[in-house]
């Protein structure tokens, strides 16, 4: 059977300062859920026609992928409420209105940032990562991910939609030690992400490091025959032979 098309996607990992380290936010899927019921994901989802929408013009970070950066920072505004914006005003009650017309489908993005002057060209954002679901699996998505430094002083309180159980902000090793115990359900892309940022010693070097990588798509496999619950990745054993 020919395999389904991925759609394109975008996905957006917060971290922010915590002592020791730093910890990044994760939201939870309801158990209802058609895509990751009941797991623990970052904020993002799929791309948009407005996310190409020509205002954007140079309101967004130079990052590259620059379709797929638009779409991070509008489902993070929709999932969280969280806005990196520089210019914007401390109108709360204005925002918070501004994204309920996003969430009702009456408002777009990129019209939203030009008429309140959104401007996100100087948050610290970097393009680190893209995952390719699996030839085999139903629903698939070609996802770019975006690493966002939150700083000291921002914002970080999370008000979540029905989209979403709950929000928790997590250092990347407690996240795998969860996981690992049972008790935090991670996609596996999550889980290597947070295995990526385990290694970093603060956010700022998190964020400095992974700017610099040269990103190449990884499209795990399953080994349907052997053991299909455990995804391959490129150079395991068994990876070129798995569909």
């Amino acid at each position: 059977m020919k395999p389904v098309e991925p759609r394109p996607a975008a996905t957006i990992v917060l971290i922010r300062r915590a002592a020791p380290n730093f910890e990044a936010l994760l939201l939870e899927r309801p158990q209802a859920a058609r895509f990751a019921p009941g797991a623990f994901v970052f904020p993002g989802g799929a791309v948009d026609v407005d996310d190409s929408a020509s205002t954007w013009g140079q309101r967004l970070p130079p990052v590259g992928e620059q379709v797929a950066c638009a779409a991070a920072l509008r489902e993070l505004f929709e999932e969280t409420g969280i806005l990196p914006a520089g210019s914007v005003e401390p109108d709360g009650e204005a925002i918070g209105k501004a994204r309920q017309g996003l969430l009702d489908g009456r408002n777009l993005f990129s019209t939203l940032a030009e008429r309140m002057d959104w401007d996100f060209s100087g948050a610290p954002i970097a393009y680190f990562a893209r995952w390719i679901t699996p030839r085999t699996v139903a629903m698939r998505f070609d996802t770019r991910f975006f690493l966002l430094l939150i700083e000291d002083g921002d914002p970080t309180s999370v008000s979540v939609t029905d989209e979403h159980v709950s929000s928790i902000w997590i250092p990347p090793d407690r996240a795998l030690q969860k996981s690992g115990a049972g008790e935090l359900p991670l996609l596996f892309p999550t889980r290597k992400t947070l295995e990526r940022l385990a290694g970093f010693k603060s956010r700022k070097e998190a964020f400095h490091s992974l700017r610099e990588k040269t990103v190449e798509p990884i499209l795990p496999k399953l080994d349907l025959r052997r053991n299909p619950e455990r995804p391959l990745m490129p150079g395991d054993k068994g990876y070129e032979e798995a569909f």
